[in-house]
């Protein structure tokens, strides 16, 4: 099996197109490689970190490229392990808190019912993005508290640890990791069960000062404290804690299309989690750690339907995580997998119109199959073979003009690319763009005139729909001279 999620995951890894996000992490990863700077590079000389992933994954990145050389299928190599990895390690926590049968349905619920590129483990991994390795960091944590759980203390502190790694990975996961272990600790409580309750409070305490360790003791060695900073503000507001009526409506669509297979599997995992309640009682580790994953799950998609901006991304994490109990689901509504006598049921349901609980369970799992795995074929079908390397000609073309050409450009994936010096406006900027595209204050006020940077070339692309640059362009100071893709470039008329 992991031979054949190798060779899924690795397969044209340089083929689609690089997105945005991307191309901070990348950039960042090239300096490291190159140059040993952990940062961006403004007009070719060196600038602070910005909006790239954090270390446990920026650094992972950079020493592949220094293994492997600089080019995008090295930068993504490191995900696209990570999201192997994340199918295996589900698959090995399904096996402890349910049995084999269900531990092999988690890699089939995984691959094949998450229903969006963005929340489908292989295609998110082979992104450089945090999520994935955040993803492997928090089950390998996960993992290890399951063995502390059933008498073995020694696994406290890696438990801890990968979780504090996860924590850093990805800011997102912070509220929910917390709730997670949190609510596991009170209910343990509550049952007096005094070990257990212990146990997830030492894992809490030390999964936060872990990651307050980790973040003042790393990036102080990786970032020169005398470059000037390029601080942001309103992020959070911006993608975290929103309440336009659109991206409400978005969330709610979202979830129920692309979300529907977890969030039935989360159901049956909340009413089976009562049903053994009894077990809470005697302490069964089992019972806490799947307490735990739903706390998690849950927490993560209430936020996601509340408060997020509502990108299919943003739920990602949760839904690949449910796939356990997507898989639990599928388990009894076939009676363990008695996938014959489920077909006889569904077919006497059918045609004879005969009601028996056995055939109402398989033609749920049935409809739940076919539907999650129909999106999960399109969205594969759509992304997985794509091959596109026109920011590679566009920054080959750049590449080829006389060296110190000045290029001003909002897409990142070409300051991974280039060699001539580049320019771009502060993090802030972003902040603004995201205002205004997702229409959460249309009348947010853009100040940045990007001749400042006196560009020979300006380049747009996929970022173009938030009109970075129209009033430059619409000046009269430049004219068209290539179009690729979806970039175009602009020469300066001078």
């Amino acid at each position: 099996m992991s031979i054949v999620l190798l060779a899924l995951s690795l397969w044209n890894l340089d083929g689609p197109a690089m997105w945005w996000d991307e191309g901070w992490t990348l950039s960042v990863a090239r300096n490291w490689a190159e140059q040993g700077h952990y940062g961006r590079l403004r007009n070719g000389q060196r600038a602070r970190p910005g909006l790239e992933a954090a270390f446990t994954t920026t650094l992972p990145v950079g020493m592949m490229m220094r293994a492997f050389g600089v080019g995008l299928w090295q930068g993504r190599l490191f995900g696209a392990l990570c999201a192997v990895a994340v199918v295996l390690l589900l698959a090995a926590l399904a096996a402890r808190l349910y049995d084999r049968r269900v531990a092999v349905a988690t890699v089939v619920a995984a691959l094949c019912m998450t229903a969006f590129p963005t929340i489908h483990p292989l295609l998110l991994g082979r992104r450089v993005l945090a999520e994935i390795p955040m993803l492997m960091y928090l089950l390998v944590g996960y993992l290890f508290l399951w063995r502390a759980l059933v008498n073995r203390w020694v696994a406290l502190f890696p438990a801890a640890l990968f979780l504090a790694l996860a924590w850093v990975s990805k800011a997102q996961l912070s509220p929910f990791l917390i709730v997670s272990l949190t609510m596991s600790a009170l209910v343990a409580a509550l049952m007096r069960r005094w070990r257990i309750a212990a146990l997830f409070t030492l894992v809490a305490g030390g999964t936060v000062l872990g990651a307050r360790i980790l973040q003042q003791s790393v990036y102080p060695i990786l970032i020169d404290a005398q470059l000037p900073p390029d601080p942001t503000t309103g992020l959070i507001e911006t993608v975290a804690i929103v309440t336009a009526p659109a991206r409400r409506l978005d969330a709610i669509q979202n979830l129920a299309i692309f979300g529907l297979p977890a969030l039935c599997g989360m159901l049956w995992g909340t009413w089976r989690l009562w049903h053994d309640r009894s077990a809470a009682s005697s302490g069964a580790p089992v019972w806490y750690t799947r307490l735990t994953l739903l706390a998690l799950c849950g927490s993560w998609l209430a936020w996601y339907l509340v408060f997020s901006i509502g990108w299919v991304r943003y739920m990602g994490p949760a839904i690949i995580v449910a796939s356990i109990f997507v898989a639990d689901l599928l388990a009894n509504a076939t009676d363990g997998f008695a996938i014959r006598h489920s077909l006889v049921s569904l077919i006497n349901l059918l045609t004879l119109r005969r009601w028996t609980r056995t055939g109402g369970a398989a033609l749920f799992g049935t409809v739940l199959v076919l539907w999650g795995g129909t999106l999960t074929a399109v969205s594969v079908a759509a992304t997985y073979p794509v091959r596109d390397y026109s920011a590679q000609r566009v920054a080959q073309w750049l590449n080829a003009q006389p060296e110190g050409t000045r290029i001003e450009t909002y897409e990142t994936e070409l300051h991974f690319l280039l060699d001539q010096p580049y320019t771009f406006p502060p993090d802030q900027v972003h902040v603004a763009l995201l205002r205004r595209l997702w229409e959460i204050d249309d009348n947010v006020l853009i100040a940045y005139d990007p001749m400042v940077n006196d560009p020979d070339f300006l380049v747009e692309g996929g970022t173009s729909v938030a009109k970075l640059y129209e009033s430059t362009l619409a000046s009269g100071r430049f004219r068209l001279v290539l179009e690729d893709g979806p970039y175009r470039v602009f020469e300066r008329v001078r």
